[in-house]
């Protein structure tokens, strides 16, 4: 038998998988603590031993989204010989790890974005981790820092890009790579010097 610490942290995880498998059929909104027991296969006693309610599993899928996002961006970002090229491979892998996820993704990012939503201050914390990712690559690789709002205005417009990308009935390989492709000339404008004035 595993120590009582791991089978607390096996017993978590399966009820955030479990949740997220809810969160993805039927939406944020339609989802319930009993669709979400009967996918964990846990009694209700052990959800509360470790969520408050469905909007405190929902953080904790978009928590464990986040870092695991985060962890496939930082080598990826690391790799790039070049401001732009490390700020790229960070979108190429965010546009990757949406469509690997599924619909989950859109769960998670659409209800992200409502103000009042619990996973909206995640979101804030989220772009600022990326923002440091992205900053501190194109600082390493050019010398000089990178204007803050050019920065988040490119990982905006990943975002966007993604939710609506998944938003789509049926999101096709080629849908995905048509929109990295999209992402990648449009982050290279933005990232362009200004023309000088001679």
């Amino acid at each position: 038998m595993p120590p009582p610490s791991r089978r607390r942290t096996n017993t978590r995880l399966r009820i955030i998988k479990a949740a997220a498998e809810v969160f993805a059929e039927c939406g944020a909104e339609a989802a319930t603590v009993a669709a979400i027991l009967r996918a964990a296969g846990v009694s209700r006693r052990t959800f509360y031993q470790f969520f408050r309610d469905k909007q405190d599993a929902l953080a904790a899928v978009y928590e464990r989204s986040t870092e695991h996002l985060l962890r496939l961006q930082a080598p990826a970002v690391a790799r790039g010989d070049s401001g732009l090229a490390c700020i790229l491979n960070g979108q190429d892998t965010y546009m990757h790890f949406v469509a690997a996820a599924g619909p989950i993704v859109r769960v998670l990012a659409t209800e992200s974005l409502r103000p009042d939503s619990p996973l909206a201050p995640h979101r804030s914390t989220l772009h600022q981790r990326i923002a440091t990712l992205y900053g501190d690559a194109y600082e390493r690789a050019e010398g000089q820092q990178l204007d803050p709002l050019v920065l988040m205005s490119a990982i905006l417009l990943v975002e966007s890009v993604s939710i609506h990308v998944m938003s789509q009935r049926d999101t096709a390989p080629d849908s995905v790579e048509r929109a990295i492709s999209v992402l990648r000339e449009l982050v290279a404008r933005m990232l362009e010097p200004p023309p000088t004035v001679a």
